[in-house]
């Protein structure tokens, strides 16, 4: 299997998270696929933000849904990069040869907003290649309903499923991403065998990128692009 490199929020190890800047530098870095976050702004659209509140990341202060979407946008992040709308990352990526993994962030009585919302984006900016769409909200998966544009779905987690194969099949769900050191080496070779799309987060140490490739990980996630495909193309036949 060619395991992917996702690189978590960009090129987060050396550029300002989920910023352009970020991004650019993954794809130049060689990374498949690029992580990033979007919260849902006052007027109710997307910005690519990890956290509910602008605070740690920008010089703006309180929260992303208290904001609207031109004000948010108008915020410096860090290094004069501003923070970026959804729409700018689906243009840019429509013209590059990468996955999008996006990561829905919302309250609870948000969901069914943020399902539409991010239905309509992809419909009208289709992209190269299907986009993943993963959360911690298990529950607005269903909400994307029956695809009208290529996609994935993919559950995140922070400890791990009680039954993993079953509740993806149950649930429609191809992908499943979690915390690195949660799954043992068996697990993921058992998981990756029977089908399921395994996106571990975030792994940035040698040795651990190393064995999750080796274990059959479609794909890793992790702060350090360049050097998770150093790896790869070092250790591991491509």
């Amino acid at each position: 299997m060619h395991t992917e490199i996702f690189a978590h929020r960009g090129y987060s190890a050396l550029y300002p998270e989920n910023t352009m800047l970020a991004f650019r530098e993954a794809a130049a870095a060689g990374a498949e696929g690029i992580e990033l976050d979007v919260q849902l702004t006052k007027d109710e659209q997307f910005v690519v933000m990890h956290d509910a509140t602008l605070d740690r990341t920008t010089e703006g202060s309180g929260r992303v849904r208290e904001h609207t979407w031109k004000e948010v946008t108008r915020i410096t992040a860090s290094e004069d990069q501003k923070v970026p709308g959804l729409e700018e990352v689906l243009r840019w990526a429509q013209h590059q040869n990468i996955t999008l993994n996006i990561e829905l962030k919302h309250a609870p009585e948000d969901r069914n907003i943020a399902a539409k919302e991010i239905i309509r984006m992809l419909q009208a900016l289709p992209q190269q290649k299907p986009p993943i769409i993963s959360s911690f909200d298990h529950a607005v998966l269903p909400l994307l309903g029956e695809e009208t544009f290529r996609m994935e779905k993919a559950v995140l987690t922070v400890g791990t499923l009680v039954d993993p194969v079953k509740y993806l099949e149950e649930n429609f769900i191809a992908g499943y991403h979690f915390h690195h050191p949660m799954l043992t080496l068996e697990e993921i070779k058992y998981l990756s065998q029977a089908g399921v799309k395994l996106r571990p987060y975030t792994v940035n140490e040698e040795n651990e990128i190393k064995k999750l490739i080796e274990a059959g990980c479609q794909a890793v996630i992790t702060d350090e692009p360049a050097l998770a495909v150093q790896i790869r193309n070092k250790f591991i036949k491509v």
